[in-house]
């Protein structure tokens, strides 16, 4: 899975849901207002249903994401569930009708764009995730920007069932793209495992050091403890006399304070 194909299936998903929101802005009077003989007012509240199902889909399937490690089947569902909705939409003879094939497009709208965003979050670190995010919006603004121009001509050309259609078929190709990739948990988590042999090494490294400056430590400490023999022994025949003192610590101690040569030796290092 390379991040790249990642960032594509992202983008793309988010492109397919800002459409969906705008799609509808051309012909929804025609359908409210003249078929359904509604008030003006039914508009805003259809679009509402859109905004609250991507409000509670959202941070739901995003909890669901992180805590038990998927990214594949929520985002799978949302695809799903997003051409679904499209076809239920077309097919609505009544304003409830509407109303909930609205709410359902929002609620997949939701999981399809918080697990794109976690899926650009999983494989991009550090500044490459800025200008990976930033991508991923350009779908978001392209699909603002030409939702309702293109609602307004394929709407006249088909109808909305072709609406439902072209929906559809993004959806379905997205959802290849999201089949043929890789969970990106386990791109992931090789990362972190190759991270986590370079944090061990180091590790040992640094024990190893740390080792040798003890080793170098305590080497300095028994040539010095020699050089001070040496000295003494230099300094008073009792010792060369008596090798066996050596191994003593208070009677080494003793000549060395009654010795003025050893005592001056020390002083001068």
């Amino acid at each position: 899975s390379k991040p790249a194909a990642v960032l594509i299936v992202s983008t793309v998903a988010v492109f397919a849901d800002t459409v969906v929101y705008g799609l509808i802005v051309p012909f929804l009077p025609e359908i409210l207002q003249d078929r359904l003989g509604m008030s003006s007012s039914s508009n805003g509240l259809l679009f509402g249903c859109f905004g609250l199902g991507v409000l509670i889909g959202a941070p739901v399937s995003a909890y669901i994401s992180d805590r038990w490690k998927l990214r594949k089947w929520p985002m799978i569902i949302g695809l799903l569930g997003l051409g679904a909705t499209s076809a239920l939409f077309a097919l609505s003879n009544a304003y409830w009708e509407l109303i909930v094939a609205r709410f359902a497009q929002g609620l997949s709208s939701g999981i399809t764009w918080a697990i794109g965003l976690g899926m650009i979050a999983d494989v991009y670190q550090g500044e490459d995730m800025g200008w990976a995010m930033g991508i991923a919006f350009s779908g978001f603004t392209l699909g603002y920007l030409g939702g309702p121009v293109l609602g307004g001509v394929i709407y006249k050309a088909g109808g909305v069932h072709a609406i439902a259609i072209f929906v559809g078929a993004i959806a379905g190709l997205d959802l290849v793209f999201r089949l043929m990739l890789v969970e990106p948990k386990d791109v992931n988590l090789a990362s972190s495992s190759r991270v986590g042999s370079s944090a061990d090494l180091e590790l040992c490294q640094s024990e190893k050091l740390l080792q040798s400056d003890s080793a170098s430590a305590h080497l300095g400490d028994q040539l010095t403890k020699q050089q001070v023999i040496l000295q003494a022994m230099e300094s008073s025949p009792a010792l060369i006399s008596s090798p066996a003192a050596l191994g003593k610590s208070e009677s080494l101690h003793t000549i060395m304070e009654s010795d003025t040569r050893c005592i001056q030796n020390q002083q001068q290092q």
